[in-house]
């Protein structure tokens, strides 16, 4: 057995917006067709036989935008249940994705899978003030240098994916 340390630096982007959490959550929920009817993104992944069937499946499923909706964790429920209070604030965590986008980091290096679907936080402020959205950029935790050298291909993908994920925010959070 042995065991190998690669580190990194992540970096935490924080948006903040004046925006209530609720007007948040439903634009991104919204924006990532989270009510469309019909398979969820797992079950197409599930049953999909064929690239072809997979790629349509899920462009039929974003809707021709670049995440679709893979869960969701309102941490605020059970920080109440804990608390035994009523006055946590809200907190979700949502995971989104895409698999066609995914591919492009992990034909490069398959420990993309650590930090692909990403995730990002949506939480009211404290003082009820508005909301602030907040993930990690994904190019920080997928294209980590190996033996001091970077995958130049996996990072220019990884930096694509950050530039999709905060155009995403940059909508939702637009006043």
């Amino acid at each position: 057995m042995s065991k190998t340390i690669h580190e990194t630096v992540a970096k935490r982007i924080v948006f903040t917006t004046s925006l209530p959490v609720a007007e948040i959550v439903a634009r991104l929920d919204k924006e990532l067709n989270r009510d469309k009817p019909g398979p969820t993104i797992n079950e197409i992944l599930r049953s999909s036989k064929t690239r072809d069937e997979q790629e349509q499946k899920i462009g039929e499923l974003s809707g021709g935008k670049d995440f679709v909706f893979f869960g969701v964790q309102p941490h605020h429920v059970w920080r109440n249940v804990y608390r035994g209070t009523t006055s946590s604030p809200k907190t979700y965590q949502y995971v989104l994705g895409n698999p066609l986008i995914a591919e492009t980091m992990f034909k490069h290096d398959l420990y993309t899978g650590l930090h692909v679907p990403p995730r990002i936080l949506v939480a009211e402020k404290a003082d009820g003030s508005g909301t602030e959205v907040v993930y990690i950029l994904p190019s920080t935790i997928i294209a980590i240098p190996i033996d001091g050298k970077v995958n130049a291909e996996l990072k220019a993908a990884a930096e694509a994916l950050d530039e999709k994920l905060e155009q995403l925010v940059r909508r939702v959070t637009s006043v």
